[in-house]
């Protein structure tokens, strides 16, 4: 975990000064070298104290009046990050001019070159801006259910037309009030699926957010019932508190374990592997995956929970039909048109990053990886929206 902070605090670090770079170009030519850098470092500081604000509160957000999540906590998480992408391309700008001088010296810039800069500035902190914003408002707020249907050649008779429901990476915390989670709940349950599983991250960080977001999903209802597996978030929170949480509910939670639907026993075989943690933006290595192998049953229907979908790359040689899993949240921003299901974000770190999955050996071995409720950074997407997934088994 201290390599965790570690990242974030550079993180941190990097965009105030990505913040104060761009604020200080961005102030009227007509202030004093020195007075810009005085106004740019006293707004940036004032910027990246409102955090702190917040951490010396016990109030979570719920218990805030709303515009607190959508006027402030939204909208400063939206900058920090407009902040971080338009200080990359502003330095890029920067070194693009230093080049250009180096290699075409002579007098210096005249003032509509100079001037060239500080629109460049605000240009690209207002479009940044302006996009995350989009995501965050209209975009992040458009809940879809993806129905997927699943052909299998020797699906049991009793197995045909069965329906579940995936549900995963909800992230209870400041962006992702409780009303919006019992929504999400609400949709699923509507669906009436046979079965609901869930993959993971239920709590971002704070575990004042664990009793809330626990007590609306024991509201999930399925004839074959509930089941889950832990993510790497729920162990950030405290896995205990999570644990306990989850033990006072009807939802099956699974750990390098196995279980059946109710009534589906010798039909249907349930397995969940518990998250590695640690690797939490790159494909991690499991453990004991012995153990989890061992849990698969040839004369069953396989489904395998995971939150990590880097799983995949040894379950798709096992006798696994259905991997499912989340993590990912689809990279949040998907550049549409790039292959066969556009460019993810996710694509940076890890092998699997949204979408159907198909192992090269068995196209009856497949993997989804949803895109998941809640977000984190910022509650932002783009070509990304937040979803539930339904799978129907039919037979080939």
């Amino acid at each position: 975990m201290s390599s965790f902070f570690a990242i974030v605090i550079s993180s941190f670090l990097a965009v105030a000064a990505f913040q104060y770079t761009l604020i200080r170009y961005m102030l009227p030519k007509g202030l004093s070298a020195t007075a810009r850098r005085i106004i740019a470092s006293f707004v940036t500081l004032g910027i990246n104290t409102i955090p702190f604000l917040y951490l010396r509160t016990d109030h979570i957000m719920d218990q805030l009046p709303w515009w607190h999540r959508e006027l402030i906590v939204s909208i400063y998480a939206v900058f920090m990050v407009a902040s971080a992408f338009s200080g990359v391309l502003f330095l890029i700008v920067l070194l693009a001019r230093s080049m250009f001088r180096l290699l075409k010296p002579g007098p210096g810039f005249d003032k509509s070159k100079r001037d060239f800069v500080g629109n460049a500035a605000r240009t690209l902190v207002g479009t940044s801006f302006g996009v995350l914003a989009y995501g965050t408002y209209h975009e992040n707020k458009l809940l879809e259910i993806s129905r997927i249907a699943l052909s299998y050649k020797g699906l049991h008779p009793d197995l045909c037309g069965f329906r579940i429901v995936q549900i995963t990476d909800i992230h209870a915390g400041p962006f992702i009030s409780f009303e919006s989670i019992a929504r999400t709940i609400s949709t699923a349950n509507a669906l009436k699926p046979d079965l609901i599983v869930l993959t993971g991250d239920y709590v971002n960080n704070n575990p004042a957010y664990v009793d809330g977001c626990v007590q609306l999903l024991n509201d999930l209802k399925a004839n074959a019932g509930v089941f889950g597996v832990y993510g790497n978030h729920d162990y950030y929170t405290g896995i205990e508190s999570v644990r306990e949480g989850f033990s006072k509910t009807h939802i099956s939670m699974l750990s390098h374990s196995r279980n059946a639907g109710k009534g589906l026993e010798g039909l249907l075989n349930i397995i969940g592997v518990d998250d590695p943690v640690s690797g939490w933006a790159t494909d991690a290595r499991f453990k004991d995956l012995r153990t989890v192998f061992r849990l698969a049953d040839p004369n069953q229907f396989n489904l395998l929970l995971s939150h990590r979908p880097g799983i995949f790359r040894v379950s798709k040689d096992w006798n696994v039909q259905l991997t499912l899993a989340g993590h990912t949240h689809g990279g949040q921003v998907i550049i549409p048109g790039v292959g066969e299901r556009g460019f993810s974000l996710a694509r940076l770190f890890v092998t699997y990053t949204h979408g159907l999955y198909e192992s090269d050996k068995d196209s009856e071995a497949r993997m989804y990886v949803s895109r998941g409720i809640g977000t984190i950074i910022a509650p932002s997407r783009i070509f990304c929206k937040p979803e539930i997934v339904e799978f129907t088994l039919i037979r080939a």
